[in-house]
């Protein structure tokens, strides 16, 4: 009888554990930004480039990419707190010339701005623009990167910008995805 009670009991247990993963799985995927959804940074919709003094002190930058239908505000920083609301400047790297380090969310947030440069591909353009130039960049560099691997963020004599963002369900690597600047005719 104790036996029966016991072999019960644990099964009583797996079967509430099972419910309870099942529940926090379907939670966790409401969360998930739609691969589908353009992903605008509602506060700055309206920025153009003729009033791009406009965005406030510690905002530095927008970055568009019309390809995956993003764009959103640049803040200095890529500690949690900042990527919660913004693409966030990785320290140390270019503010303007040589390159460029940013980083953002691709899933689970509210704000998971590079929830699809995963669709990025070469030869795709990239605007940045601040305080001080509008540049285009086209895309010329696709890989999956460690975690600890810093190399493409070195600073370099062309000006290029770097896109950071970590790989669903691997958790050491991270995508990065290059581009270098081009000059207006190089883009026609």
């Amino acid at each position: 009888m104790k036996k029966k009670i016991v072999i019960i009991s644990i099964c009583l247990i797996l079967i509430i554990g099972i419910i309870g993963i099942v529940y926090l799985c379907n939670l966790y995927d409401k969360n998930l930004v739609d691969p589908n959804e353009v992903v605008t940074d509602s506060k700055f919709e309206d920025v153009t480039y003729d009033n791009v003094e406009d965005i406030g002190n510690d905002v530095i930058g927008i970055l568009t990419i019309e390809k995956i239908g993003l764009k959103a505000t640049v803040k200095e920083g890529s500690d949690e707190e900042t990527l919660k609301n913004y693409i966030g400047h990785i320290e140390n790297t270019s503010f303007y010339d040589g390159n460029v380090g940013l980083a953002a969310h691709n899933r689970g947030y509210e704000n998971s701005y590079f929830a699809r440069i995963n669709e990025l591909e070469k030869g795709d353009i990239i605007t940045y623009q601040t305080k001080f130039f509008t540049r285009n960049y086209i895309v010329n560099n696709i890989q999956t990167i460690l975690e600890t691997d810093w190399s493409l963020l070195e600073d370099t004599q062309e000006n290029k910008l770097t896109l950071i963002t970590c790989i669903a369900n691997k958790r050491v690597q991270r995508l990065c995805v290059q581009a270098t600047e081009v000059v207006q005719n190089d883009l026609q």
